[in-house]
């Protein structure tokens, strides 16, 4: 199958041994995402899920810091219409597509992971993080409300105070509290993370696929996944009046008028 084509210029992708990796490759922005980065990610999630040749989609990304989180530009610039019209944004499209892929996922994560640097990885069946890693979820910070469903899935995965260390107090987590939590499967050494991460995605793609499916069916099923895309709808409307609320616009321009 031909591979899809991406419009952005700082999504990269190859497929080896059955993995389909997916670079984000904006490091002098943080891999900051923008709205034309998601749809690049949402083509190759839907790719993974529709080649057979794909066994397994692994996320990772350039430079010393997975993702900086949303492009606040893309965030000052939006409109409540083109927000409604889009089902809460590029970013919840890409979301969606990673619920709807019954493939392995994992995420390797170096550095910094900040919004939905840390709750895309709520959808990966597996994380792998450096020993420098660290997790922020920034929405309180910014006078917004979770979102990607994380409202729903951290509890069950880490336990409703860690959750809450996360999504109100704004807490940032070390990798090693991380894996303590159960937030990340593994913590390797920072210069074995990519090799490390490609050793386990191919060892995931070496799996029997209907086996490998029917069990992330089961596993997703003990998360709450029957009432997950109703949940990130109330999520997104949320989200969406938060948006453009008088405080989340003070603090943005602040943060754009000290950038420049």
């Amino acid at each position: 199958m031909a591979q899809p084509e991406l419009e952005s210029g700082y999504i990269r992708i190859t497929q080896t041994n059955g993995v389909l990796r997916l670079t984000i490759d904006r490091a002098d922005k943080r891999n900051a995402l923008t709205g034309a980065m998601y749809a690049d990610m949402q083509r190759v999630a839907d790719h993974a899920r529709t080649d057979d040749d794909v066994r397994t989609l692994l996320i990772d990304s350039a430079g010393d810091m997975f993702c900086a989180g949303n492009d606040i530009g893309d965030f000052a610039n939006a409109t409540p219409e083109s927000r409604a019209e889009s089902g809460g944004g590029p970013a919840m499209k890409f979301i969606k597509a990673l619920i709807a892929l019954d493939k392995p996922i994992l995420i390797a994560v170096q550095g910094q992971a900040t919004g939905i640097g840390t709750t895309m990885l709520l959808h990966a069946d597996l994380v792998i993080a450096n020993e420098s890693a660290r997790f922020y979820t920034a929405f309180i910070d910014l006078a917004l409300v979770p979102e990607a469903g994380s409202s729903l899935l951290l509890p069950a995965l880490v336990g409703r105070q860690n959750a809450a260390r996360l999504l109100l107090a704004g807490d940032t987590l070390e990798s090693e509290e991380a894996l303590r939590m159960g937030l990340i499967a593994y913590r390797v050494p920072d210069a074995e993370l990519a090799d490390r991460a490609t050793a386990i995605a191919e060892k995931l793609a070496s799996k029997p696929p209907e086996a490998v499916r029917l069990s992330k069916q089961l596993l997703r099923q003990g998360m709450g996944s029957d009432d997950l895309g109703g949940h990130i709808e109330r999520e997104i409307e949320h989200f969406s009046e938060r948006l453009f609320s008088d405080e989340v616009r003070a603090i943005m321009n602040k943060f754009l008028q000290r950038k420049k």
